[in-house]
């Protein structure tokens, strides 16, 4: 009989929009996947945000009892609800490894709290040969891109190379989650992996390497084997779904040569940078591939922050390239970092308050007519340049005063520039997402339902009647043509504001939700103790979190 590994996503410590949508991390299920394929193991997965069981894991354990245990811990967020568990099973025996981006940069700190294997770098070929010593009684220093205590030294193997071959990966494999609460509503696709580019707040390129890509033809394979299923919503992962330009328009097309023998529409949303708005040609065909939702990156709307994060955009130039990406037709999804510090070797200086940070925030979100935006406060990602520069300055709250759990975008965990007040930034934060997520669009929802019909004809014949007469070249052929085309174009207008609507309540409803974590944790505690102690240390020695 073989024996069981669990490989278990920790749950997030507080509310947020990932609590509703239901989208497991890719990379997770594709090294669960690859230890499945390897044949030691039988394999489950326990996602436990997303778990129908009791969610205790003495009782998962008596249940059922896992042989190998492994962790996700690519978000920090998570990382003590990660050592929590590692430590259970450790506790009783069980062999426990873990990976990801935050791992991967604090293997000592992972190796002193529970988990006996640190994975480095990509997982689907170290951790199966883990999995296949551990059942056979192999040797751990032979495996590569791994790290391990023995004899109270920690081992580090030899560095493994980033996986070239990505069409050698087997698809990951969702159907070894274990008792769902609720059903997928993303499958998450992957055609590139790392990223040419070094922000400072990023830790993928130190984590995953420069940037590869597999196939077309392997993407559209796992696209047709989901829709098989019953799937039709994906979300790619890609940090940029436009890298490889030529490989980017064969899948498009490949998916609607598909479409077209299936009769079905599909629903993708991808991150893009927003000068994909100058190449008109893969914009349109991305727009026929049912690329419906675009999250981009914009960072900030103030130049000097620009500049200091090295984005090579200006705020013309955002404003000109979603204009031009909202006129073909897409849902922009506008992903901002708000009161972004700066250094002694920054090259720009911001002299404005953090309320007018803010109103230059909200002009640009305002005029912009955003879809969805999301706005969060820079994070110190372990590993990444904007951590080291912060911790240089002695500037990184105590991790006994603001632990991980607080790394997530919602919270304050570094001093920020010293004409800044932390509660005045964490205040208009929030300040902002209320303005844009309101509970009057309950409101617009009533009023928009029984006028529905009636706006829809008033603005068909607006729109058919002069086509009809002097028609456009997307217009020409036959009447039935144009008249599906008018009615598609108006339905879709009238159901975008439909859409945001209901997602700008929502979105309010989570920030209601996170407001009762938030005082339940009485966070401004927190900070006062976290200032005071950082201040006394700076008058002695640099502190160490």
């Amino acid at each position: 009989m073989k024996k069981l590994f669990r490989f278990i996503i920790p749950k997030y410590p507080y509310y947020n929009i990932y609590s509703r949508i239901k989208m497991p991390p890719r990379g997770a299920v594709s090294v669960a996947t690859a230890v499945a394929h390897k044949g030691d193991f039988q394999v489950e997965i326990i996602d436990e945000n997303n778990f129908s069981g009791v969610l205790d894991h003495r009782i998962i354990q008596e249940q059922r009892p896992a042989d190998f245990v492994g962790l996700y811990g690519g978000l920090t967020s998570t990382i003590p609800r990660l050592y929590q568990v590692a430590s259970y099973y450790q506790g009783l025996g069980v062999p426990t490894a873990a990976g990801g981006n935050h791992i991967n940069a604090k293997k000592e700190e992972a190796l002193s709290s529970g988990v006996d294997i640190v994975v480095m770098g990509e997982g689907e070929h170290s951790l199966p040969e883990v999995a296949e010593a551990l059942a056979r009684g192999g040797d751990l220093g032979s495996i590569p891109g791994i790290a391990f205590v023995k004899d109270g030294q920690i081992i580090d193997t030899k560095r493994r190379l980033p996986i070239q071959d990505l069409d050698g990966l087997p698809y990951p494999d969702f159907n070894l989650f274990r008792d769902l609460q609720t059903r997928i509503k993303f499958i998450p696709l992957g055609r590139t992996r790392g990223c040419n580019f070094v922000c400072e707040f990023c830790a993928v390129n130190q984590h995953l390497g420069a940037t590869r890509a597999c196939s077309p033809g392997y993407v559209m394979e796992e696209i047709i084997k989901s829709v098989e299923k019953g799937c039709k919503d994906f979300f790619f992962t890609d940090d940029n779904f436009a890298q490889y330009r030529d490989s980017t328009v064969e899948l498009c097309k490949s998916i609607v040569q598909y479409k077209k023998k299936i009769g079905q529409r599909l629903y993708f949303a991808v991150q893009v940078r927003a000068d994909l708005a100058r190449d008109t040609e893969l914009l349109n065909l991305m727009r026929d591939a049912d690329v419906e939702t675009l999250c981009i990156g914009y960072e900030s709307p103030i130049e000097e922050d620009l500049k200091n994060m090295k984005k090579g955009l200006n705020l013309q130039k955002l404003d000109e390239y979603t204009q031009t990406l909202k006129n073909h037709g897409f849902f922009i999804h506008g992903m901002f970092i708000f009161g972004y510090p700066t250094f002694g070797d920054s090259k720009c200086k911001l002299e404005m308050s953090i309320a007018q940070r803010a109103e230059r925030f909200w002009d640009f979100i305002r005029r912009n007519k955003f879809d969805t935006v999301q706005v969060v406060k820079p994070v110190p990602l372990p590993g990444t340049i904007l951590e080291k520069k912060l911790r240089s300055e002695n500037r990184l709250y105590p991790l006994e005063m603001v632990d991980y759990s607080k790394y997530d975008g919602n919270w304050l965990c570094f001093e920020p520039d010293p004409d800044i007040d932390p509660k005045e930034l964490m205040f208009e934060t929030e300040k902002l997402l209320k303005r844009f997520y309101s509970y009057w669009y309950f409101v617009k929802l009533l009023c928009q339902m029984p006028i529905y019909p009636f706006e829809a004809t008033y603005r068909f014949f607006g729109r058919f009647i002069p086509e009809l007469l002097h028609p456009s070249e997307g217009f020409r052929g036959s009447l039935g043509a144009a008249i599906r085309k008018s009615f598609h174009v108006i339905k879709r207008d009238l159901d975008r504001r439909f859409r945001n609507a209901r997602l700008r309540l929502g979105g309010r409803l989570i920030l209601k939700k996170w407001r009762v974590d938030f005082q339940r944790e009485k966070f401004f505690d927190s900070l006062e103790k976290a200032r005071a102690l950082i201040k006394k240390v700076k008058e002695t020695s640099p502190i160490q979190c």
